[in-house]
């Protein structure tokens, strides 16, 4: 049992009440422990540190909010974008940590570009040859040196659940070796690119660090190859990294040995790493109340539009009863929300006994959770309240009927 999960059956978060802050805010929300993610920041600088100036750049998917942002650039990681949205976040709540920023995704479009290029990031990571072209494009239009980076496919199976592997030959993502080489030396032969970094994510919840260093071993091979200077380029190993749940090794283990592996085979080389939902999951709990009990399903008032993962992923979360017990691995019980979905559910197969009006704690929520949230079923996304040094201090407020129709309102009522 994780800290967190003990603290959620004793009732309380960082010594603040679970229940009077479900009380006082109502139910379903998230709640976030400051300490906690400072604590996985210092666990990821540790790890990396056998390798000179190495880089670890948090995934600002994983969990956008401000306030987190601003722990997290305080802790001393830089950060990793997918949008400019993603951007917008990071110049917001660390305007100074631009040049510590990357852009990576499969399809940026023009005003993706247009910001990255404007905000004078790091590194865009491109991953086709059209999309170095606009990238060029952008420079070129800003008269402005940009830093480009090349994703690369290196066909290695993460070993991951099917929606999460992001490394295999057929994916969407990156480009082949013969190609990332021609995009690589394509930038370092042009005046308004500078070809800085090779990349790659091959999956998330990796539980092992063999996979992650057959990844280096194929980035390495082809970074050997390159001539200019792009053959001093540095080397994003990309994220992934597991929590520990499934039986699986915590982030730190595995970290830290692929850290170990490159500083004996790879010196001299400038590595980054790019962690997500290991710097924040296991700092948040989704609250939520029961409503009914019904057979062997627990009803309660959260549901898929609030935590996508179980029905997405087929993702196991902990569960416990705020003040009670937690729930068995085993058994015939499915906590289920109000979305008209049989997909709806947030736990299925466990062993738990609760009854309405119980207060439930859905564990290792602080990672693609409130960033998935929809409003389907017209249903209203939760509030976020995040607990540091014993206070509780609302980060997001509860969304309202005019909030989630604002947009739809014709311009003349």
């Amino acid at each position: 049992m994780t800290a967190l999960e003990q603290q959620a059956c004793a009732g309380s978060l960082d010594d603040v009440s679970l229940t009077e802050l479900a009380e006082r805010h109502g139910t379903p929300c998230y709640v976030y422990s400051a300490r906690e993610v400072r604590a996985a920041c210092a666990r990821v600088i540790e790890a990396i540190s056998p390798l000179p100036g190495a880089e670890a750049s948090y995934a600002v998917k994983a969990n956008g909010n401000l306030a987190l942002l601003r722990i997290i650039a305080a802790a001393g990681l830089g950060f990793d974008v997918g949008s400019r949205g993603e951007l917008a976040r990071v110049l917001q709540a660390a305007p100074e940590l631009a040049a510590r920023t990357c852009m990576t995704g499969p399809c940026k479009s023009v005003p993706d570009i247009d910001a990255a290029v404007d905000a004078q990031i790091a590194a865009i990571v491109c991953e086709s040859p059209a999309e170095l072209e606009r990238v060029r494009q952008a420079a070129q239009t800003a008269d402005r040196k940009v830093r480009i980076g090349v994703r690369i496919n290196p066909d290695v199976d993460a070993g991951t659940h099917r929606h999460i592997t992001t490394g295999l030959a057929q994916g969407k993502f990156g480009v082949g070796l013969q190609t990332a080489m021609q995009m690589m030396q394509q930038a370092d032969d042009d005046s308004n690119l500078s070809a800085g970094l090779l990349h790659c994510h091959i999956g998330s919840q990796i539980a092992s660090a063999q996979p992650l260093i057959a990844a280096a071993e194929v980035i390495i091979e082809l970074r050997n190859r390159l001539t200019g200077e792009a053959a001093d380029c540095a080397i994003d190993l990309g994220g992934g990294f597991g929590i520990g749940d499934a039986g699986g090794r915590p982030q730190q283990d595995v970290l830290a040995e692929l850290a170990g592996w490159l500083a004996a085979h790879a010196a001299g080389i400038s590595f980054s790493f790019q962690p997500g939902r290991s710097i924040v999951a296991r700092a948040g709990l989704l609250l939520t109340r029961v409503e009914y009990v019904k057979d062997n399903h627990i009803l309660v008032d959260a549901a898929m539009n609030d935590l996508l993962r179980p029905a997405l992923y087929d993702a196991r979360h902990p569960i416990a009863v705020v003040g009670g017990q937690l729930a068995g691995p085993t058994g015939e019980t499915a906590v289920a929300g109000p979305v008209c979905e049989t997909a709806d559910f947030l736990a299925r197969n466990i062993s738990l006994s609760a009854r309405p009006g119980d207060l439930i704690a859905v564990c290792d929520a602080g990672a693609y959770g409130f960033v998935m949230a929809s409003n389907y079923n017209g249903r209203l996304r939760p509030c976020e309240l995040l607990i540091d040094n014993g206070t509780a201090s609302v980060v997001r407020r509860r969304e309202t009927i005019a909030d989630a129709i604002a947009l739809e309102q014709p311009d003349n009522q």
